[in-house]
C-alpha cells in the first residue's frame, strides 16, 4: 500500500547474498523527491545529511539447509567538506540493534505465528498482546517501532482493532511507532465496497494496511518494505526535527544562507541579539547588514568546500554595532547544486556600542528625595494609559560614581569619532570598564548630611563600607544545632507528619485556598504563618518549588526536597522577631513571582530559577537577630571566622550548604553532575552574598547603566517608550546581575507590599532592632543605630528615610525592567501614610501596636475552636 502522506523516499539499495558467494544482487534504487524551497530548502539539506550517515543494517534469516543475508542501507552521498558528520546520536531507536514489533491478535493463530516466526528470522523482537489494555502496558514497556493489529473478522472485530489503534495514538511514545492493519485479502476487492477503504484505515490513524499471507518469503519483503518506508522516515523526521530545535534554541546566533548569502533562516537568539524579526532577515542579503565583512576572501575559501572564520561587525537594529567571532561552514544538499553556508557566531566574547543617550550623562543631582516624591505620580498602570518614561525613572538617582562620568565622554567620543576602528576601540574601553570594579557610588554630602540623624545614623549603618561591614542581617546559630535537627527528620512524629502531605502540602480548606495566591503579591504571610503554625517556608515552599519543578530539575526525589525545606526552615530562629523562616519565605515568594515576568523568562535558564529559590529560601539561615557590626563589637565567633567581612551572609550561605551536605535524606544535589553541583553552589552563594547591603549602591549603579544603555532612542534623541533591549542581558556576567538585583529587591520588598503587611513588618524589624540597642547600651558596646532607642525612636521618620534613599531608586528600575507598576504603586502610598502618621503624632512602637487594633489593619486570627 503506498503512503500519499510522507515527503521523503530514502534511496535504498536491497541486495541479497547466497552463503558462500561474493555476488551481490541488482540494486535496486527509489529517487528521492525533493520538496524545499527556499528559505526551507536548507532544511532538506539536513534531512538528506541523516539519510546518508545512517549505518548498514544487516537481517540475518536462517534456513534448515542453507542461509541467506539480507542487507538495507542507505545510499552514501559523497560531498566535498573531507569532514563526515555523524547524525546517529539524534536518533538512538532509529538504527536500534534490535526492531521491535508488536502483534494485536485476539488469539494465537497460523497467520500471527507465521509473522512472529518472519519477524524473527529477520533479528527483530517480537511481541505479543490479546487485548488493549495488554497492548498499552507492553507498549509503555517496550516503545515499539512497529504494530500490527489484527482487523481481519466483523465489525464487532474491526472495532476493537480501531480501538486499539486509536489508544497507541494518544501515548506520546507512539509517535516514532508506525500502526498497520492487517486485513484479509477481500478487504480491497469486496463489491460491496465502493468508498476508499485506503483512505478510511488512515483517518482511523494506521498507517497502511497488510494482507494476510502465509506466504514467509513475500510476508519477509513486505515487513522491510514497511520498515524502509515508514519505521526509518520517522526517525530520521525526529532526528530533524530535534536538530532544528536544538539551532533555534540555542543561545549563539545561527543564520543560514544560500551561496549568495542570502539568509533563508535565523534562529531566535539572532532577533534577542541583534534586534531583527525573522521576516526582516529572511530573503535579504547578509551584505546589508554586516561590515568589514571579507566576503571576497569567503568565497574563495567557500566555494572550494573549506570553512572559513573571521569577524564580523553587524549593525544592530536598535543602533550600536556588535563585533561577533563568526564560523562558516559549507553544506551541500543531496541530490541537488544548490549550496548552502551555516554561520555561526560565538557571541560570548561580543563586545556592543551604546546609543549616546545611554550612559549616566543625564544623571543630575536633585535638591531632596522627599520633593521629588511630592511631584511624583506613583498610580498603578491601566491599560491604555502610558506610564512615566523609564529613562526619567533611571537617570533620576541620587548617585555619584567617577566611572558613569567616564562612561559619559567615552560614550559621547564614540558617537563623534568618524573611524570605524577608533570607535570600535572606544567601544572595547567602555565594556572593560564596565566589566571592573569601578562602580563604587557614594551619596552625596548634601544627601547625607550630620544634621538628620535619619541618614547619618540609620542609612549610614545599612550601607557601612568599612572594613567591618553592617547590614540588617546576622547570625550566630551553632553548627551542633543541625544534629539536633536530624533527630527531629527521623522523629516518628516527623515521619507521620509528613505521610499526611502529598504533592502539594494539604491542610484545611482555608489554607489550601491561600497557597492557591501564592503569586499574587498582596499574599498574605501573616495568615500563612498563622495557618501552617509558623512553619510557612515548608508549605508555601513546596507549592512554589513544585511549581518551577525543583525536584525534577535536581533529579532528586520529592521527599528529600520536602526534608530540605523542613530542616533550612528548623535551623530559622524562632525567637528572632523579624529575620525568621517567615521572612524567608516572603523573599521567596517574592522571587518567585518576579520568574513569572516575561523578561526574567527570557534570561534565566531552569536551572537558573532553582538556584534563585533555593537562595532566597535559605538566605537568612540562622539568623540570631543581630546585625554583622554587632557581631564585630561582641568579637562573636562568626565575626573573627569571617574576618569581619560579610560576616552575616557567609554564614548563611556556608550553613545551606553544610546542613544540605550533611545527610543524603536532605541533599537535594547528590543526584546532580559535579559539574552542575559547582555550577547550582556558585550561584546560591553568589545570591546570599548579594544580600549584603554594603555593596547595594554598587549592583543598583551597575544594573541602571545596564538597562539605560540598552534602551533605544528615536532619531531626535527621545527615548522610545518602555523598550528594553534585553540581549545584553544574556551575557553569563548580566545574567547574574540581574539574578543579584532579584533576591535583593525580593529581600527589601516590605514597603512595596499592602500598608497592613508592611506595618507588621516595620513592627518586626523595630523591635529587633530595637533588642539589639538595649543590649549594646547593657554591654557599653558602640551602639550601631543610635535612632532605634526605645525612648526616642520614631518609627514612620526611621520608613520615610528607608523608602526615600534605599527602596526608592532601586524598586523604580526593577520595575522599569520586569513591568511590576503594583509595587511602586503600594510604595508611594505607603510613603504618604507614613508622612501622615508622622504628622498625626504616631511615633514610638507601642502607637503602631495600636494602630494595628484598627480593622483596615489588623491581621489575621486563627479561631480556636472551644
Amino acid at each position: 500500500m503506498s503512503d500519499t502522506r510522507r515527503l521523503t523516499n530514502p534511496t535504498l539499495r536491497i541486495s541479497g547474498r547466497i552463503e558462500g558467494s561474493d555476488t551481490f544482487g541488482e540494486d535496486v534504487a527509489a529517487s528521492s523527491t525533493q520538496t524545499g524551497q527556499a528559505p526551507f530548502g536548507w532544511l532538506n539539506g539536513l534531512f538528506g545529511f541523516l539519510r546518508c550517515s545512517r549505518r548498514r543494517k544487516e537481517w540475518h534469516a536462517s534456513e534448515r539447509t542453507t542461509s541467506s543475508q539480507l542487507a538495507v542501507s542507505s545510499a552514501f552521498i559523497l560531498r566535498k567538506n573531507p569532514q563526515e558528520i555523524n547524525f546517529n546520536w539524534l536518533a538512538p531507536n532509529a538504527v536500534s540493534d534490535v526492531f521491535k514489533i508488536l502483534l494485536v491478535f485476539p488469539r494465537a493463530d497460523q497467520q500471527s505465528e507465521i509473522l512472529a516466526g518472519v519477524a524473527q528470522k529477520l533479528g527483530w523482537t517480537v511481541s505479543e498482546a490479546r487485548n488493549a489494555e495488554e497492548a498499552v502496558v507492553l507498549f509503555r514497556t517496550c516503545c515499539h517501532d512497529l504494530a500490527i493489529v489484527d482487523r481481519r473478522g466483523g465489525a464487532v472485530r474491526c472495532q476493537e482493532a480501531d480501538q486499539v489503534c486509536r489508544t497507541l495514538i494518544e501515548m506520546k511514545s507512539a509517535k516514532r511507532c508506525s500502526i498497520v492493519a492487517l486485513v484479509k485479502k477481500s478487504f480491497f476487492t469486496a463489491p460491496h465496497k465502493e468508498e476508499l477503504v485506503i483512505l478510511h484505515l488512515l483517518n482511523i490513524g494506521y498507517n497502511r494496511a497488510l494482507m494476510e499471507c502465509s506466504h514467509e518469503g513475500i510476508l519477509m519483503n513486505e515487513l522491510i518494505g514497511i520498515y524502509a518506508s515508514e519505521s526509518q522516515p520517522k526517525s530520521q523526521l525526529a532526528g530533524a526535527q530535534l536538530l532544528y530545535l536544538a539551532v533555534d534554541k540555542c543561545r549563539d546566533i545561527i543564520h543560514v544562507t544560500n551561496d549568495q548569502h542570502v539568509i533563508q533562516f535565523a534562529n531566535k537568539a539572532s532577533e534577542k541579539l541583534l534586534g531583527y524579526r525573522q521576516d526582516e532577515l529572511l530573503g535579504k542579503s547578509l551584505e546589508e547588514f554586516v561590515t568589514n565583512g571579507h566576503f571576497a576572501l569567503m568565497d574563495q575559501q567557500l566555494q572550494k568546500g573549506r570553512e572559513f572564520e573571521g569577524n564580523f561587525h553587524w549593525k544592530r537594529k536598535l543602533k550600536g554595532l556588535i563585533n561577533v567571532n563568526c564560523r562558516i561552514v559549507p553544506m551541500n544538499v543531496p541530490g541537488s547544486k544548490t549550496a548552502f553556508y551555516l554561520y555561526l557566531y560565538d557571541t560570548s566574547t561580543s563586545l556592543e556600542s551604546f546609543p549616546s543617550s545611554g550612559s549616566f550623562q543625564h544623571l543630575q543631582p536633585r535638591p531632596s528625595i522627599q520633593s521629588t516624591f511630592d511631584r511624583r505620580s506613583f498610580e498603578l498602570h491601566h491599560p491604555g494609559k502610558p506610564r512615566r518614561s523609564i529613562v526619567a525613572k533611571l537617570h533620576n538617582l541620587p548617585l555619584e560614581a567617577p566611572i558613569t562620568k567616564i562612561i559619559t565622554l567615552l560614550t559621547q567620543a564614540a558617537e563623534d569619532a568618524m573611524d570605524p576602528d577608533v570607535k570600535f576601540q572606544i567601544v572595547s574601553a567602555i565594556e572593560i570598564l564596565k566589566g571592573t570594579e569601578l562602580y563604587s557610588p557614594y551619596f552625596r554630602d548634601d544627601i547625607l548630611s550630620e544634621s538628620d540623624p535619619i541618614k547619618s545614623d540609620f542609612l549610614g549603618a545599612l550601607i557601612s563600607v568599612s572594613p567591618v561591614n553592617d547590614t540588617r542581617k546576622s547570625s550566630s546559630m551553632s553548627f551542633g544545632r543541625h544534629s539536633a535537627i536530624m533527630k527531629i527528620l527521623n522523629a516518628n512524629q516527623h515521619q507521620q507528619m509528613n505521610a499526611k502531605l502529598l504533592k502539594s502540602p494539604r491542610g484545611p480548606q482555608e489554607l489550601e485556598d491561600l497557597l492557591e495566591t501564592g503569586f499574587e503579591w498582596n499574599f498574605d504571610i501573616f495568615k500563612l504563618e498563622t495557618l501552617t503554625n509558623s512553619r510557612p517556608l515548608y508549605y508555601l515552599g513546596m507549592t512554589l518549588m513544585n511549581h518551577y519543578n525543583v525536584a525534577e530539575r535536581l533529579e532528586c526525589d520529592e521527599r528529600t526536597l520536602q526534608n530540605w525545606l523542613t530542616i533550612i526552615e528548623a535551623n530559622y530562629n524562632s525567637h528572632v522577631s523579624y529575620h525568621n523562616s517567615t521572612h524567608a519565605t516572603d523573599v521567596l515568594q517574592a522571587c518567585a513571582r518576579f520568574m513569572r515576568s516575561d523578561r526574567i523568562q527570557q534570561i534565566l535558564d531552569p536551572l537558573d530559577e532553582v538556584a534563585a529559590l533555593l537562595a532566597a529560601a535559605a538566605h537568612d539561615i540562622g539568623h540570631p537577630g543581630k546585625s554583622s557590626q554587632f557581631l564585630c563589637n561582641t568579637s562573636n565567633k562568626l565575626a573573627i571566622l569571617y574576618n569581619d567581612l560579610t560576616v552575616l551572609e557567609s554564614h548563611h550561605s556556608a550553613l545551606t550548604f553544610k546542613v544540605t551536605l550533611s545527610d543524603d535524606n536532605v541533599n537535594i544535589f547528590k543526584n546532580l553532575h559535579a559539574d552542575v553541583y559547582k555550577s547550582m553552589r556558585q550561584n546560591i552563594i553568589d545570591m546570599i552574598l548579594a544580600t549584603e547591603m554594603t555593596k547595594h549602591f554598587e549592583h543598583l549603579a551597575r544594573f541602571v547603566n545596564l538597562c539605560s544603555n540598552r534602551i533605544g532612542d528615536s532619531e531626535n534623541g527621545a527615548f522610545e517608550e518602555d523598550i528594553v533591549d534585553t540581549s545584553a542581558f544574556l551575557l553569563p556576567e548580566n545574567v547574574t546581575l540581574t539574578k543579584r538585583m532579584m533576591i535583593k529587591c525580593a529581600d527589601v520588598s516590605n514597603p512595596t507590599r499592602p500598608f497592613r503587611l508592611y506595618v507588621e513588618w516595620t513592627r518586626r524589624i523595630a523591635e529587633e532592632y530595637f533588642d539589639q540597642t538595649d543590649e549594646e547600651k547593657k554591654k557599653k558596646l558602640p551602639v550601631v543605630m543610635p535612632m532605634f532607642d526605645r525612648a526616642c525612636c520614631c518609627i514612620p521618620k526611621s520608613q520615610i528615610g528607608f523608602v526615600e534613599y534605599i527602596i526608592n531608586d532601586m524598586m523604580e528600575a526593577w520595575d522599569a525592567f520586569i513591568d511590576m507598576p503594583e509595587m511602586v504603586g503600594y510604595m508611594s502610598e505607603n510613603y504618604m501614610k507614613w508622612k501622615e502618621l508622622n504628622e498625626q503624632g504616631i511615633n514610638t512602637l507601642e502607637d503602631v501596636i495600636k494602630l494595628q487594633e484598627t480593622p483596615e489593619l489588623k491581621l489575621y486570627r486563627k479561631e480556636v475552636s472551644s
